[in-house]
């Protein structure tokens, strides 16, 4: 996940400047860690990515990205979220722009500029990333499972959703 245009040529990445934000799926074929050569506006770096199989983020972006799991089919069904379940949730997205509640049991994740984290060991995990909203319907996996969704925001676009949901508590 980046900003300008990403080029992927065998083991280096290529970041060039622009203004809008873009993802590319990269899949790595074999069982070996894979190390890669970063390129971008703001300098060139080295990631290893390790052998084990998954859906893992690179952040090319100079802001944090944030994201979780999300439970589709758990949604609030048809009733209107109360006052103080507004404010738990307020609450847990500060703790997510700050870092502070992350874990791999939660399925919430705090990403570095220039940092590799491994989201799913499901390579089929659907990821929506910044600007990018969830479609409002899913088809069942190859099992006839619900998908494995994650949706993720920049901090800052975060930031904004927390100041629009504020304007909501009393």
């Amino acid at each position: 996940m980046g900003r300008g245009k990403i080029d992927a040529q065998e083991n280096n990445i290529t970041m060039t400047d622009g203004s809008s934000y873009v993802e590319e799926t990269i899949e790595i074929k074999g069982d070996k860690p894979v190390t890669w050569n970063v390129t971008t506006p703001s300098g060139k770096t080295t990631v290893n990515i390790p052998e084990e199989k998954g859906f893992y983020i690179l952040n090319l972006k100079t802001d944090t990205i944030v994201g979780s799991q999300q439970n589709i089919g758990q949604d609030l069904g048809g009733r209107t979220m109360t006052q103080e379940e507004l404010k738990v949730k307020i609450d847990s997205l500060i703790k997510l722009t700050t870092g502070a509640n992350i874990s791999l049991g939660g399925h919430n994740y705090f990403i570095l500029p220039n940092q590799l984290i491994k989201i799913s060991p499901n390579t089929e995990a659907k990821i929506f990333g910044p600007f990018t909203k969830i479609p409002g319907s899913f088809e069942a996996d190859k099992d006839g499972n619900a998908p494995e969704i994650y949706k993720f925001y920049t901090n800052t676009e975060m930031r904004d959703l927390i100041v629009r949901l504020k304007k909501n508590t009393i």
